[in-house]
């Protein structure tokens, strides 16, 4: 009897001290609450990932995070970066949002002109510093912040923080059809195109043009001939010699500066690649193509075969080159077809899409 006594005893310690082990248990305050976090935020933080709430229960108590949570754009696995930044800068959700999706947070610091330049549409990081000087060296004005920012930014993107001719850098072949050649990027003395063909009479006069650009501009003027047009390369590629004694004959009748807006040096010349010509009709010449019907059709049409109008009007400061509206250039269906829409030039395009 007494050790059933003993046995009863000790069991209901036990299941005392089981109860009261739950009751603590339940009853003990959850480390989120305790950090001061409501019910709601708690319930949100459930949803995290394992390694964001990890993250919320040793930092400090963050009295934003619903805002972070319920914002458009918010990406989950940068939560921590957005907190830290936020900390670090002060800007507004919003701002944050932006900034560290795009990758952008890693600058000394945030002006209005540094933030207003990361929201143009072609803004390329690595530039920034570049545009910053280049708008803080501007001295002409500007109606709004936006157009001077769009502004920086295209000059920029075209290397016009440098004189024409001063980056003396090789153009990078690798690039092949999306290969950029202007006042920045040239090719050496001895570079020749491969797979250059003789152009058909046909087509347009008996010299040499790159083989898939041959192709191309055939389908392209089959076209045209469909439509009663009819087009004639005049003027395609161009060995770094040919170009060098052009060169040298405009400057004696012009002088350098004028032959520079309407002539390449040697070396800087698209027609040195294989992937340009000049192009007009039978009846026409270089000084009434832009008025034909050939040039309207082109101005529509060029980009569904690769093409792109090189040095259109409006766009002389960045080419470097007089408006030729019988300049054309191969860069493919997909390049061209971009540049088309979006009214870009080429050296724009490189900068943002190709480089």
């Amino acid at each position: 009897m007494k050790k059933l006594l003993v046995g009863f005893m000790i069991c209901i310690i036990g299941f005392l001290g089981i109860w009261l082990g739950f009751h603590y248990f339940m009853k003990k305050p959850n480390p989120y609450l305790k950090k001061g976090y409501t019910d709601q935020e708690l319930a949100r933080i459930e949803q995290l990932s394992e390694e964001n709430q990890a993250y919320l229960l040793e930092a400090d108590y963050y009295p934003n995070l619903l805002s972070y949570l319920d914002a458009e754009g918010m990406q989950e696995e940068l939560l921590k970066d957005y907190i830290l930044f936020e900390q670090l800068y002060g800007l507004g959700i919003e701002e944050t949002i932006f900034i560290v999706n795009h990758h952008y947070n890693d600058v000394a610091s945030y002006d209005e002109n540094t933030i207003a330049l990361m929201h143009g549409t072609y803004y390329i990081h690595e530039y920034l510093e570049r545009y910053l000087k280049y708008e803080n060296n501007l001295t002409i004005t500007f109606d709004s912040q936006e157009a001077m920012r769009d502004y920086v930014i295209t000059a920029v993107n075209s290397n016009l923080d440098y004189a024409f001719y001063t980056l003396d850098e090789s153009a990078n072949l690798e690039k092949q059809y999306l290969l950029l050649v202007n006042k920045y990027y040239k090719l050496s003395e001895d570079y020749v195109p491969e797979n250059l063909v003789t152009i058909a009479s046909t087509y347009g006069a008996s010299l040499l043009l790159e083989s898939t650009v041959y192709e191309q501009y055939k389908l392209m003027w089959s076209a045209a001939k469909q439509e009663g047009l009819s087009l004639y390369i005049r003027s395609p590629y161009r060995s770094y010699r040919t170009q060098q004694t052009l060169y040298n004959r405009y400057v004696a009748a012009d002088g350098k500066a004028v032959a520079d807006t309407y002539s390449a040096r040697p070396g800087y010349s698209e027609h040195q690649t294989g992937l340009a010509f000049d192009v007009t009709s039978p009846s026409t010449n270089f000084d009434t193509f832009e008025y034909s019907q050939e040039f309207e059709w082109l101005k529509n049409n060029a980009h569904k075969y690769g093409f792109i109008l090189r040095y259109p009007k409006g766009k002389e400061y960045i080419t470097g080159y007089m408006y030729e509206p019988w300049h054309y250039r191969y860069v493919g269906v997909e390049a061209a077809t971009k540049i088309y829409e979006t009214g870009l030039t080429y050296e724009e395009y490189y900068a943002y899409y190709v480089r």
